[in-house]
């Protein structure tokens, strides 16, 4: 038998190692293909954003009108609660109000801080609509001597493009029953957001 001449063990020279070349990088056409990818999510994810706030923003205006409408109608309801009758006009803060299909003025009964009525006393309050601030509905109040209620004038709804009387009396200070019809509109992205309220004002008459 032949024997193999052993040798020990040698590492490879440097010489023969392996060279490791670096990855080659990105080329220019595979740089523009990713920012390309990249525009294009990034316009999709605008336009829904832009449609989520349109929407969001046209929301936003339409509860706007129907809280300002209902809440103008119930304002003005709650206001004339108790009202005895339909005053065919009175001056108050020195502007005189005339009860109208676009004007009320009420006489209520005045209480004192005990709820109780005060004898001989009255209130008087007026809703209108502004003539210099046209989409605004203002109630402006009188109180008597003693009475709980507080003179001046308060805004009951802004956006306010109607605002209708209507007496189930042609002789308006005969009326027992008053209804208020009530609309307001807001304009959003070209789109007209219209809500109406409505209510029924019943007085005592006494």
């Amino acid at each position: 038998m032949t024997l193999m001449p052993f040798f020990p063990h040698r590492r490879p020279s440097a010489a023969f190692r392996p060279v490791r070349r670096p990855s080659a990088g990105l080329s220019l056409m595979e740089m523009m293909v990713v920012i390309g990818i990249m525009m294009y999510l990034l316009l999709i994810i605008t336009q829904i954003f832009a449609l989520n706030y349109d929407i969001f923003a046209k929301q936003s205006k339409r509860t706007d009108n129907e809280v300002g409408a209902i809440l103008a109608a119930k304002t003005i309801s709650q206001m004339a609660r108790g009202a005895l009758d339909v005053e065919a006009s009175r001056t108050m803060s020195g502007t005189t109000y005339t009860s109208s299909d676009s004007q009320l003025v009420l006489r209520l009964p005045a209480v004192n801080a005990s709820n109780d009525i005060i004898a001989g006393v009255y209130d008087y309050v007026g809703f209108y609509r502004s003539t210099t601030e046209t989409t605004k509905i203002f109630a402006v109040t009188e109180a008597g001597s003693g009475s709980i209620r507080k003179s001046g004038t308060r805004l009951v709804t802004a956006y306010n493009t109607a605002l209708i009387f209507r007496y189930n009396n042609p002789a308006l200070t005969g009326a027992n029953r008053v209804s208020l019809f009530v609309v307001n509109t807001q304009t959003q992205r070209n789109i007209t957001l219209t809500t109406r309220g409505w209510t029924s004002i019943f007085l005592r008459n006494r």
